[in-house]
């Protein structure tokens, strides 16, 4: 950082101050970025990018301007801006966080948006290796819990789905069946309702998230099955 009072810094001084900062959050930000874009996530690498360059750039700023009346003995208060970036970065929490189907989803993506704003802010204030070693310890949390809740807590999971058939004879059932041994699912529970000539299933039944996928797309060719659609 310069010596000068900020108010004379040249150009060249205001770059030597936000270049690195810049850099660090493109690099930190498109880190943690990278792996939500290699899960199809909504924030990806450039919202990851953005998000963490703002904070630090903000947080720069408002080092500044709490420096630039100093000399007429006017201090300025850099922590307030910081706050500020902390409820504002709520909304873009907020906005990937969505319910579909009586389900939450995003929850992961927001945090991870409230996390990198943090870095931002550390990068800011000029703790670039502290920002480095917690950009690396939050991608190697998201890569190491997925990998245990796929390999397993992924194994017990429960899954619906509700299944709009022809089924005079009891065929498609026992091709249900047979499907869900053949997927090493369990059924947990089944019913059946009718609608005109159709037959609504709702079937419950536990195993890996693998297994289960491979069992939607069996559905699909299996004879008398007319619609799928995953509930609770």
């Amino acid at each position: 950082m310069p010596t000068l009072h900020p108010a004379d810094w040249s150009y060249v001084q205001l770059f030597q101050f936000f270049a690195p900062k810049v850099l660090l959050s493109i690099i930190c930000g498109g880190l943690i970025g990278l792996e939500r874009e290699l899960k199809n996530k909504p924030a990806g690498i450039k919202t990851n990018i953005l998000i963490c360059m703002g904070s630090a750039i903000y947080t720069a700023m408002s080092m500044l301007i709490s420096l630039a009346l100093s000399e007429k003995g006017h201090y300025g208060d850099p922590a307030r801006v910081s706050a500020q970036i902390v409820s504002g970065i709520g909304f873009l929490g907020g906005g990937a966080i969505v319910q579909s189907r009586g389900t939450i989803q995003g929850l992961t993506t927001a945090a991870t948006i409230w996390v990198v704003a943090a870095l931002g802010i550390a990068i800011g204030l000029g703790y670039h290796d502290v920002a480095v070693v917690l950009a690396l310890m939050v991608v190697l949390m998201l890569v190491g819990v997925s990998w245990f809740e796929d390999k397993v807590l992924g194994r017990s999971i429960t899954f619906g789905t509700e299944l709009v058939v022809i089924d005079p004879d009891g065929e498609v059932r026992r091709s249900l069946n047979q499907l869900l041994s053949m997927n090493d699912l369990v059924l947990e529970s089944f019913d059946i309702s009718s609608r005109g000539s159709d037959s609504i299933l709702i079937m419950h039944y536990s195993g890996h998230r693998r297994d289960q996928k491979k069992f939607n797309i069996a559905l699909w060719g299996t004879k008398g099955v007319k619609e799928v659609k995953q509930v609770l």
